[in-house]
């Protein structure tokens, strides 16, 4: 079974602003897997974790701007 973590605890442990994680939800680059009873989003933590590092490093290292992470994450 997958453990499923807010987007707080994803960003934490991703070590990145929640903001910025929250951005890319906004974005479509991060998927939630599931909702609580009060409406927040449930991210898988080893795939969210991988998607939002590799994310955020396309776009400090490569400097890639977000159209061009969606292609490249497809």
């Amino acid at each position: 079974m997958t453990n499923l973590i807010t987007i707080g605890e994803l960003a934490k442990k991703a070590g990145i602003r929640k903001s910025k994680a929250r951005f890319y939800f906004d974005q479509g680059l991060i998927k939630s897997e599931d909702r609580t009873e009060s409406g927040y989003n449930l991210f898988s933590e080893t795939e969210g974790l991988k998607r939002l590092k590799e994310i955020d490093r396309l776009q400090k290292v490569k400097r890639l701007r977000i159209k061009e992470i969606k292609e490249a994450i497809k």
